[in-house]
């Protein structure tokens, strides 16, 4: 729920992206328009008017009205690029002015927000650890490399000794933030570092991906509902 004091805050934003919004639906009519008109100016023409520009057309009233139309849609579609860009700046604008005006006064929002806070960083830790772990596994072809791999791999797992606890704690507070950690711990939740650590980072990564899609998409609804609001 927004104040009046929250709403006079967001008045000059909010000005702004109805501008944008009014101007995204003038480009996408006039696209629209654009394709239709070259969709039927298309339907009269041959190979010739479409592939060589209309040279050598036997018909060249129908190869200028094929050439306009072209010129017509390709400036529709530039203009309607033009046109999302401004859309999507300044509705980013609001969502970052929303988003903690939301945190503050609705708890359901801010737990989702919480939630993929925790899903990024989550999974920007199994990430890191998945990489380093592929960079320790080097596949040796002679007696140097295989000693130098050795290294590598014995250094990784010193490491991870000390990364593992921490990044299973930050799977784990995902996994609760976004209400799953119900019942035995089993997948990602149970992380062990083990000779299984890549495929358990994999489906951990998976899943965090998934918990996070979930978690945003209350966020994103929450935010296109205060958006309709305003």
């Amino acid at each position: 729920m927004l104040t009046d004091r929250d709403r006079t805050l967001l008045k000059p934003y909010v000005a702004m992206l109805r501008l944008a919004r009014n101007e995204l639906a003038a480009a996408q009519r006039a696209f629209d328009q654009a394709e239709r008109d070259l969709a039927e100016s298309s339907s009269g023409t041959d190979w010739r008017d479409r592939m060589l520009g209309g040279l050598f057309s036997a018909d060249d009233s129908r190869t200028q009205r094929f050439r306009q139309a072209r010129g017509g849609h390709r400036a529709a579609e530039k203009a309607l690029v033009a046109a999302q860009a401004r859309h999507a700046k300044y509705a980013s604008q609001v969502d970052e002015l929303l988003e903690p005006i939301l945190a503050g006064n609705d708890p359901g929002f801010r737990s989702r927000r919480t939630a993929v806070l925790a899903c990024d960083k989550a999974l920007k830790a199994c990430e890191d650890l998945l990489a380093s772990a592929r960079g320790s596994e080097a596949k040796p072809k002679d007696k140097d490399a295989a000693a130098f791999a050795k290294t590598l791999r014995d250094d990784f797992l010193k490491d991870l000794k000390t990364r593992g606890p921490a990044v299973k704690r930050l799977v784990e507070r995902a996994a609760s933030a976004v209400g799953e950690a119900t019942g035995e711990p089993v997948g990602p939740v149970a992380l062990e570092f083990d000779v299984r650590l890549n495929s358990r980072l994999n489906a951990t990564i998976a899943d965090l991906k998934k918990w996070r899609a979930r978690a945003d998409e209350v966020r994103a609804g929450a935010l296109q509902q205060a958006h309709d609001e305003l």
